[in-house]
């Protein structure tokens, strides 16, 4: 079964970093290694949380929050790290 923040990335930014981009810059495509497009957008939640949205097709697929920004599945035991580490990479 997968656990809660399984499996570690290295990434050269922090969170931080990736959210004041996408908030600067709005909505951005990016693609994933595996050649997947998606959407990633900055947002605030309900109970002000920053956290960054994943969206395939017009549907939201994945959440990072700053905790999961280093692991490979978030908080909801979903993957992100495919998206994280493009997101990561266009902020070199």
């Amino acid at each position: 079964m997968i656990e809660i923040h399984q499996d570690e990335i290295q990434h050269s930014h922090s969170f931080d970093e990736a959210y004041s981009y996408l908030k600067r810059m709005g909505e951005i495509k990016l693609t994933t290694s595996g050649g997947k497009h998606f959407v990633a957008s900055s947002n605030i939640t309900k109970d002000g949380r920053f956290v960054i949205r994943f969206f395939q097709n017009g549907k939201e697929y994945a959440r990072a929050y700053n905790c999961c920004w280093r692991h490979y599945y978030n908080c909801n035991r979903t993957r992100i790290g495919m998206y994280t580490k493009a997101l990561d990479y266009i902020l070199e």
